[in-house]
């Protein structure tokens, strides 16, 4: 199991960080929650993967099944949103923080001085 758990955080921070770089390479500066959020879209899955195993492979019948299945699987969502939204932010700071550690401070990208108006 802590492999399975391995895999998933290395696969979360993998797929947060090829996003943010995304973003960032469309010089959007907003990464934050779009890391949180692309990283916890895991637990829609899974919840959308609950919903068609209670209709298609189980007998379970009654409001009673219906309300534990769904309340126990909507709580286990919540949280498994939660815990991948974290580690992918988490990695995602980490990846920005490292590519802005390296970037030249103060020098404009090329070109961008012949916008301005002229001096003379």
């Amino acid at each position: 199991m802590l492999v399975v758990y391995l895999i998933l955080t290395v696969v979360t921070v993998c797929t947060t960080v090829v996003a943010v770089y995304f973003v960032l390479n469309a010089e959007n500066h907003k990464w934050q929650w779009l890391s949180f959020n692309a990283a916890g879209s895991t637990a829609f899955y899974v919840f959308c993967y609950a919903v068609y195993y209670y209709y298609f492979k189980t007998n379970m019948q009654g409001f009673l099944q219906w309300a534990f299945y769904f309340g126990y699987t909507t709580v286990f969502c919540v949280g498994l949103f939660i815990l991948c939204g974290t580690v992918g932010s988490a990695g995602a700071m980490t990846f920005v923080k490292t590519i802005f550690r390296y970037a030249p401070k103060g020098e404009t990208r090329a070109g961008a001085d012949d916008c301005a108006f002229p001096s003379s």
